[in-house]
């Protein structure tokens, strides 16, 4: 995917939600996939009840079809979802665009933050993931399923330094005219 970047815009991480998110969906897929394994197999017995040996061909197609529909619904959709996920740090913003959200990226400007919160469940572990607060002055933003999200923060936090350095120094240098006189 391509991101939209401003002029003098870089990027400075790209990554998509932790794939944690994915291990619900892969335990339905093992499930479903034995479920429907075991009634396959109990359903091309010989030794089945009348009213099971006559149309069991059909209960067989059914499972099938029931397997694949839940496959897709539970399973597929969930991974569509994750693969269309981004958390991206730019030198200007961060964007990112959740599993659950709108289509869109959503941005918010460095300069507008005024703190960063990284929540993991055990504290101190930089590369383990988690949720992402990121406190504005008209409220707040949480992203989830960040990876590494204690590195993420560290490198946010280095990205708004500079940020704030690169313009103070722009800043205190563009101080005359065009003639070269002082204002």
């Amino acid at each position: 995917m391509k991101v939209p970047l401003h002029d003098r815009e870089r990027v400075v991480i790209k990554t998509r939600e932790h794939s944690r998110v994915l291990r619900q969906p892969f335990a339905v897929f093992l499930f479903l996939t034995a479920g429907c394994a075991f009634l396959l197999g109990y359903l091309s017995r010989e030794d089945l009840s009348d009213w099971l040996t006559n149309e069991s061909e059909l209960w067989m197609i059914l499972s099938a079809v029931l397997w694949f529909i839940l496959v897709l619904i539970w399973c597929v959709t969930p991974w569509v979802r994750w693969l269309r996920t981004c958390i991206v740090l730019t030198t200007e913003r961060i964007l990112f665009r959740t599993s659950y959200g709108r289509s869109d990226l959503e941005s918010i400007g460095l300069y507008s933050v005024r703190d960063l919160i990284a929540h993991t469940k055990q504290q101190a572990v930089s590369t383990k993931p988690g949720t992402l607060d990121v406190v504005l002055s008209h409220g707040h933003v949480r992203i989830m399923h960040v990876p590494a999200v204690s590195y993420f923060r560290t490198l946010a936090i280095e990205t708004m330094n500079n940020v704030h350095q690169h313009q103070r120094t722009n800043a205190a240098v563009d101080t005359s005219n065009s003639e070269g006189i002082g204002q």
